[in-house]
């Protein structure tokens, strides 16, 4: 299990801000689980409150959009426990990706922020999306052609 903390080192003692800055470039390296899912532990920072929102996201270093998305609504029993689970599911193959945890308060204000570069390690060939039976519906471009079809020969007699 790897727990992630908002919590920095203290920046006024010169040893704890040299740790400080080489915490910022190690890379957090995690294998997927058989269920093709990758848990952490993410410890809740003193400012958090009921109903404020933690968030997990990870991103290609190339890419805009996030790969993999979560996030949980905190709760009475979470901030007495200090800590949530966030779970990144469907990992689909091993990749360096960018990760931000979030904490938005009210109105989605940014609260605090964490960002780290992970390695994730996929289960076997990776996650692997369920296959959609096609429907046997004729697509509208071609009942559209037929109605138009009808409704001009109809209109000639």
């Amino acid at each position: 299990m790897t727990q992630l903390t908002f919590a920095l080192q203290s920046f006024e003692d010169p040893l704890s801000a040299a740790m400080g800055h080489t915490m910022e470039y190690e890379q957090l390296t995690l294998q997927a689980s058989a269920m093709h899912e990758i848990t952490l532990q993410c410890v809740l920072p003193d400012d958090a409150h009921e109903n404020d929102i933690i968030s997990l996201s990870a991103t290609y270093p190339s890419a805009r959009d996030a790969q993999y998305f979560t996030e949980k609504t905190l709760i009475n029993a979470d901030l007495e426990r200090g800590y949530v689970y966030l779970t990144l599911s469907k990992i689909t193959q091993s990749h360096c990706l960018v990760m931000q945890l979030m904490l938005h308060g009210l109105n989605a204000t940014l609260k605090n922020s964490l960002q780290f570069d992970m390695q994730v390690t996929a289960f076997e060939a990776g996650y692997k999306k369920q296959q959609q039976l096609k429907s046997q519906v004729k697509p509208h471009g071609v009942k559209k052609y037929f109605r138009n079809m009808s409704s001009s020969l109809f209109s000639f007699f």
